[in-house]
């Protein structure tokens, strides 16, 4: 189940060891049901340079990480953000929405892909052209918070989302079927409710208002050693629900304002990357109160 979730995050992510990290990521939405819109902000708390050696982090062994400086590969990775509008989603960067990396992947052919992830093909390919097509990225700028961190701000905004959903569920239900033969930590009655469950259109994923929840289909014992194994590091916001035959992970509800997700991401902060920025991109710092300001308009739909 877990590689099956990741499948979807990998269409629209690219995953990768990062050398830049940020300590803390606070992530706010607000679903518009008349215009069929999610409007996301991204708050980066925390933004520096890791000390970490090797490949994953330098460019060669002399690139070298201090407190007050980025190493080159840090810096190349600092400016492909400011140039192409990449967002980030949690987990110390690991998890990316990145227009390129999708681009790429609609380049490959067909049976390369499949050999990949065991199906893909025109569901695939729609949702990919859904992603590029759909979300907006844009760079709000930085700010040094209270605490004296370097800290960044973006907005994301998803059109047309009820579309991107049906997309993403008939997706998501290939991948499962492809995947059933793997699945062996699973009971036999887990495996009998996925096979009913797909003989129809599945919604996996859901927003209802500013409800958004992920279903998993197994059943109530099968739930239990899910959550105990992999749900124990989720962020804050996000909440577990059992049902006979559902496992849930919900954020937000119908009627609240917005929904609101934070996790702690990595710790270690030096001003490495503060320096960088203030050094080269002074004109994107703005104070904490402008870019406060911003993401409250944007999430207001006032943009």
């Amino acid at each position: 189940m877990n590689r099956l979730l990741s499948f979807l995050i990998t269409l629209a992510c690219f995953s990768f060891s990062s050398c830049i990290e940020f300590e803390r990521e606070k992530i706010a939405y607000v679903h518009y049901e008349e215009k069929d819109e999610l409007r996301v902000t991204l708050r980066y708390e925390g933004i520096f340079g890791n000390l970490d050696k090797g490949k994953n982090s330098q460019n060669g062994p002399y690139d070298i990480t201090t407190k007050d400086t980025l190493n080159q590969k840090q810096i190349e990775q600092l400016e492909s953000v400011l140039e192409k509008k990449r967002a980030f989603f949690f987990s110390n960067w690991i998890f990316e929405y990145n227009q390129n990396t999708l681009k790429e992947i609609l380049k490959k052919e067909e049976e390369e892909l499949a050999i990949a992830s065991k199906v893909f093909g025109k569901p695939e390919k729609e949702l990919i052209k859904a992603l590029l097509d759909e979300i907006e990225v844009e760079n709000v700028g930085f700010y040094v918070d209270a605490k004296g961190r370097l800290c960044g701000a973006q907005t994301l905004r998803l059109s047309n989302a009820s579309k991107v959903i049906i997309l993403a569920n008939k997706v998501l239900g290939r991948q499962l079927k492809a995947r059933l033969a793997e699945m062996k930590t699973f009971s036999s009655k887990t495996i009998s409710l996925i096979k009913e469950k797909l003989k129809e259109d599945f919604p996996y994923i859901r927003l209802s208002g500013n409800l958004l929840h992920l279903s998993m289909i197994m059943n109530r014992a099968d739930q239990v050693k899910f959550s105990e194994n992999s749900l124990t590091q989720l962020p804050n916001g996000i909440r577990i629900e059992f049902s006979d035959e559902i496992l849930s992970l919900k954020c937000g509800d119908k009627e609240d304002e917005s929904g609101v997700v934070t996790m702690k991401c990595y710790n270690g902060y030096q001003a490495n990357a503060l320096n960088y920025i203030e050094g080269k991109y002074s004109k994107l710092v703005f104070s904490p109160k402008k870019i406060s300001a911003k993401l409250s308009n944007f999430l207001k739909a006032s943009k």
